[in-house]
Parts: C-alpha cells; sequence; structure tokens
C-alpha cells in the first residue's frame, strides 16, 4: 500500500515521509504508467503485489513478505520469440510534487536469463533476448515515458529529469548511464560518473560494468540465478544448456537486491547503489520537467525474449523523504555558524577530505582557505542577525580571541 507517512529508513527518523509504498496491495490507483512507444503500450506491463517469491527471490531487506512491483517490457505472447519492438515504460506516483529537496530510496532486483551455453548468465551476447535496462529518475513531471534503449533512449520516450540507467547482466558497454534532460547519455567526460572522466588500467569506459571501480564493489560481485529459476527455464523453453547456469559478470547489478537511493538538494542530484555513489549530476543549467520520481525498464533489443517470465525487474520498500537543506559554514553541525566552527576548521586545515567539516565546506580540495572563506561569509546565521560577516575578525585575529578567552578562564579556575 502507499502513504504519505511511513516507516523511515535507519539514520534518518527526523525525515518527513512524503511518499511510501510497500506494494503489499495493488496500489496502481496511485501510480501513472507511462508506455514508450504508446502504440505498444500492452506489451509494457506493471505488475503490483507481485509474489516474487515463486522466482526463488528472497523478500527484499526490510519486508517480512515477498510482494513488490514487477515491471516489464516487450513482452512477447509466447517463446516464439515473435518480432517486437524497442520499447519501454516507467511508472511515477500520480500527481506527486516533492519539492526541491527531497530523497527517495527502494530496493530494486534484476532479473535475465543467460545463453544457451556453458557460459549461461555470463554471456549476455548470446542470450536470446535477456538484457534489459532498469531506470530510476527524479525531477520528471511523472507523465511522460523515462524509458533507456542502447545507449541512448528509446522512440517515444522523453527524459524530462535526470534518469539513471543500468543492466541486470551487464556486457553492453554503457551498463551505468545517465541522461541529463536528454535522450543521449552524459559522456564520460562530462564528470557525471564516480567511475571517473577516462578508461581505467583495462581500457574499460566508466559506464562498463568491467570498469575496476565495479568489479571492486563487493555489492556487485557476481551471482548465481536462485535454483527455482532452473527449473521454470527448462519449463517454459527446452534449451539445449541450462541458461541459467553459470554466474553474472562481476560489476553488473543483476540478481541481487540493490538499495537504490536518489537524493536532489538544490542543483545537485545524486545516484547511490548500496550506499556506494555513482553518479552526480549538477542541474544547474537544467530546466526540470517536474518534482517527481518514476521507476521503469526497458529493452536494449527490438527482438523479443526466449524466455519472457525470467525478463523483470522487481521494486520493493520505496520511501521518498524530504532532505534537510545544509548550513554552509555550520563545521559542527550544531545549527548554527559561530565561532566553534572556526575551531572545527582550524583543528582540520590541511585535511584532504572534507569529511570533518558535516557536508558543510565548499566541498573542494579538502579543508583549505576557501573553506574558511565560505564561514566568515555566513558567520552569525541563522540565528545571530544580518550583517555580522563584516565583523569577523581574519583568522590569526580569532584565534588570540579565542585563546585569551580560555586563558582568562584557567585564571578565573586557579588552573590551566
Amino acid at each position: 500500500m502507499w502513504t504519505a507517512v511511513g516507516v523511515v529508513w535507519a539514520g534518518q527518523a527526523s525525515a518527513v515521509v512524503l511518499f511510501s509504498d510497500n506494494f503489499n496491495t495493488n496500489s496502481s490507483a496511485s501510480w501513472t504508467k507511462n508506455a514508450a512507444p504508446a502504440a505498444n503500450a500492452s506489451t509494457q506491463i506493471a505488475e503490483f503485489a507481485f509474489d516474487y517469491s515463486p522466482f526463488g527471490i528472497p523478500p527484499a531487506p526490510g519486508s517480512a513478505d515477498t510482494l513488490g512491483l514487477r515491471l516489464r517490457a516487450n513482452v512477447p505472447p509466447d517463446t516464439t520469440r515473435p518480432a517486437g519492438v524497442l520499447s519501454g515504460l516507467s511508472v511515477s506516483p500520480t500527481g506527486q510534487n516533492f519539492g526541491t529537496n527531497y530523497k527517495a530510496e527502494f530496493y530494486a532486483w534484476a532479473n535475465f536469463f543467460g545463453a544457451p551455453n556453458a557460459q549461461g548468465l555470463a554471456d549476455n551476447a548470446n542470450s536470446e533476448g535477456g538484457t534489459a535496462n532498469v531506470l530510476f529518475a527524479l525531477g520528471t513531471s511523472g507523465t511522460v515515458p523515462q524509458a533507456a534503449g542502447n545507449p541512448s533512449a528509446i522512440t517515444g520516450s522523453t527524459i524530462d529529469g535526470i534518469a539513471f540507467a543500468t543492466t541486470g547482466d551487464g556486457g553492453i558497454g554503457s551498463d551505468y548511464r545517465v541522461f541529463v534532460k536528454s535522450p543521449t547519455i552524459a559522456t564520460a567526460a562530462s564528470g557525471v560518473y564516480a567511475a571517473g572522466t577516462v578508461n581505467d588500467a583495462g581500457n574499460n569506459t566508466p559506464m562498463s560494468n568491467f570498469n575496476t571501480f565495479y568489479t571492486s564493489n563487493p555489492a556487485l560481485a557476481a551471482k548465481m540465478a536462485p535454483a527455482e529459476q532452473h527449473t521454470l527455464a527448462a519449463a517454459e523453453f527446452a534449451d539445449p544448456s541450462d541458461v541459467m547456469a553459470g554466474s553474472t559478470q562481476a560489476g553488473s547489478f543483476g540478481f541481487a537486491w540493490h538499495k537504490v537511493t536518489l537524493t536532489k538538494t538544490g542543483n545537485s542530484v545524486t545516484w547511490d547503489v548500496d550506499d556506494t555513489r555513482i553518479a552526480t549530476v549538477d542541474t544547474s543549467a537544467v530546466t526540470l520537467g517536474g518534482n517527481n520520481i518514476a521507476l521503469g525498464v526497458s529493452d536494449v533489443n527490438a527482438s523479443t525474449a526466449r524466455h519472457p517470465s525470467l525478463v523483470f525487474t522487481v521494486f520493493d520498500n520505496l520511501v521518498v523523504t524530504d532532505v534537510a537543506v545544509a548550513l554552509a559554514g555550520d563545521f559542527n553541525n550544531n545549527g548554527k555558524v559561530d565561532a566553534a566552527d572556526y575551531a572545527t576548521w582550524r583543528k582540520h586545515l590541511g585535511d584532504a577530505t572534507e569529511a570533518a567539516l558535516n557536508g558543510n565546506g565548499d566541498n573542494l580540495n579538502g579543508v583549505d582557505q576557501g573553506d574558511y572563506t565560505l564561514w566568515r561569509s555566513k558567520f552569525g546565521t541563522p540565528g545571530s542577525g544580518a550583517g555580522l560577516a563584516a565583523a569577523v575578525p581574519e583568522p590569526g585575529s580569532l584565534l588570540l580571541l579565542m585563546f585569551g578567552a580560555a586563558h582568562m578562564c584557567c585564571a578565573s579556575r586557579k588552573r590551566c
């Protein structure tokens, strides 16, 4: 069911829940389905309160049940692989506007089948239609389809916000993709990918699942299909070899529950998988289509799948919360910018990162003079009135004042 209030995620007890859906009931009336192309909407399927336990999929983290939202794209009527259409769909909470600062967190499981040979799940090149995109977006109106192809968005899709896409099986070259209100993926040189702007030592791009950024992530290690799916595959179509055999490619998203976090804070939009940053987008020059979210799937090929029942993504335990805006200069994170923050800056001056500044520095070049300049410009906010910045002493003077105050305190107590 969906609700405007609900359980918040660990560590977010103060966040206000704007929307949630555990998909335990048929909440389709509260969601808008957008298919692309529209003429093929009947083959783009959203199933609410879908029981995924027959596929051997365990309950999503935080669940005691196995009910979720299943999305399927380019679904054929049978296993003969009739002609299909490059297509997909996305679903969005109907009529929602989550504001300027919000976070969407949920779990996603991407399912697919492999090739009818000894490689099985690792061979996506010969999987006969088992590759699909998983898509997540925010900053969308929620009224237009968000659907990624290979690699660009498919015909009929309108990426009106910031969309992130990945593949369950990997191996298509652009397995981690960012769309910045555009049908074309952001390049590595754009700087949006946490994997960097250049290829790794193995010449794998920052979008490839083979890049060491992804293969070194334990959460994206090779996985095996649940035992039940070997039986299901054999019953659906008699292949010469088990298409569910073997393991997935390292660095790929499939066959595991992954926590996905999308966050919008002002002009910054981020994508995290299992608490690892995948991409960051600056939207200061972008006019977003809205303040809603979207979950989607799409095919990367026009051809249909030999095992259509095994190609899907399940979503579970969606929670959208507001995000408290950071107070720049409040290095000790106590809700005000004062002399204590200067002490924090002075103590950590020269640190390679700004971890000690609680995310309230300038986020550039570690703890440096730029962070002092930021603190100085914000001194006195929010509770001490305006116009105080001009009266803030320079670092050396302030340090002497603080030392003098401490010395007088010691003297008054006859000890130091």
